[in-house]
């Protein structure tokens, strides 16, 4: 559904543009150390090997799933949404169904699509969205498949092979996630980026516990119906940089090879052990789009190929094309908004208060479509958003 004949962030850009500062190029944003790229460094483990004996009991059991598959076993349904708007206003808004859309159990974080996935836009001729859910305790994290023709979904568990026999449910914030051809990747706020095989889906049975069930007969995963295996770990290695928080990921196909963006969530007037206002800062990996996987050098570090510090709190997503990054800051529940930030390295950045509602998370953005993709996190509020560029 469209509110506006034409709406969108470039009609917002033109009608609120408020300077904010972003530095140079320091690591604290007060001019007194520069940043380097290469101090911030990830160390990519091996294969974790469970997967592979894992799926040759799930292929030979005709349990082994596709992403179309999953798609086309949808159980649940987006509806229509009509929700507070500020000055930027969504071409297309979608809630949750009513469990989804009001529960406390489970919390909406990121968003990616399936534009990400492929330079088409299209994953076997289906558009389709992925968000993160993590829950209230944080001992799982769930995914929602979402098929953007037919607005079905339906939800997936992250799990992370323990044996050749077994899983354990995922103990993270999830806060953005990133669908790159078969791997997903999930940021791990103190780790670093999980990598997700999504090769490998598979079909358990409908039952509580998450793992190899105790009478030995199969697996199950909470009640949910299929999960998803890490596949392995691109772990924080740090160099001179203080402490990185990976709070979301997006993908910039306008780089050349693509790029992972990763930024921090910081809160205002933090600080660090040495009484040190805490950094905000944007760092950028470089991906092989033949393997899928970061690229790294012959021991299986990657090294981040561009880092910058910005002055922006709160900071719950952001994208980047062609030089021009969007960044997403979360204020609070309702009547609180949120804001969108908009800047080209070596400029001011604009701020455009009240661009969101409340809850903001995660960005993601389709070239394809010309769109960029958000989720909302409250409880009686939760949407996916899209808007037109």
């Amino acid at each position: 559904m469209r509110y506006t004949s034409v709406v969108g962030l470039a009609t917002a850009f033109l009608s609120l543009t408020f300077p904010v500062s972003i530095a140079a190029d320091p690591r604290y944003c007060n001019n007194k150390t520069p940043i380097d790229a290469k101090d911030f460094t990830l160390e990519q483990s091996p294969d974790n090997a469970h997967v592979a004996a894992l799926a040759k009991h799930f292929e030979s059991t005709h349990k082994k799933v596709s992403v179309t598959g999953v798609l086309a076993s949808a159980n649940r349904a987006l509806r229509k949404g009509s929700p507070p708007v500020g000055s930027g206003s969504p071409v297309e808004a979608w809630e949750w169904n009513a469990g989804d859309y009001k529960g406390m159990e489970w919390t909406p974080q990121g968003i990616t699509s399936s534009a990400d996935a492929l330079g088409s836009g299209k994953w076997n001729d289906h558009e389709a969205w992925i968000v993160s859910w993590h829950n209230k305790d944080g001992s799982s994290v769930r995914l929602s498949f979402v098929d953007r023709k037919t607005h079905e979904y339906r939800h997936v568990l992250l799990v992370y092979p323990t044996a050749d026999d077994d899983f354990k449910p995922i103990h993270i914030h999830a806060g953005g996630i990133l669908w790159y051809g078969n791997v997903l990747y999930v940021v791990d706020t103190k780790n670093g980026i999980r990598a997700f095989d999504l090769q490998n889906l598979w079909e358990v049975e409908v039952a509580d516990g998450v793992g190899k069930m105790k009478d030995g007969k199969g697996y199950s995963a909470d009640g949910y119906r299929y999960v998803l295996p890490q596949i392995r770990w691109y772990k924080w290695t740090p160099g001179e940089s203080s402490p990185f928080r990976f709070s979301w990921i997006a993908l910039d196909r306008s780089d050349k090879p693509d790029t992972l963006l990763i930024g921090e969530f910081v809160r205002e007037g933090e600080k660090d052990k040495k009484d040190q206002p805490v950094p905000i800062r944007l760092v950028k990996y470089e991906l092989d789009a033949d393997t899928r996987r970061l690229r790294t050098n012959d021991k299986g570090i990657a090294t981040a190929s561009w880092a910058h510090c910005i002055d922006v709190n709160r900071v719950q997503g952001g994208v980047s094309y062609d030089g021009k990054f969007y960044l997403s800051r979360s204020n609070g529940r309702a009547p609180k908004t949120g804001d969108l930030f908009t800047w080209e390295e070596g400029k001011k950045a604009n701020e455009h208060k009240g661009f969101f509602m409340a809850g903001n998370e995660d960005l993601s953005y389709n070239p394809v479509r010309k769109e960029y993709y958000t989720v909302t996190e409250y409880d009686g509020g939760r949407y996916i958003l899209a808007y037109g560029v």
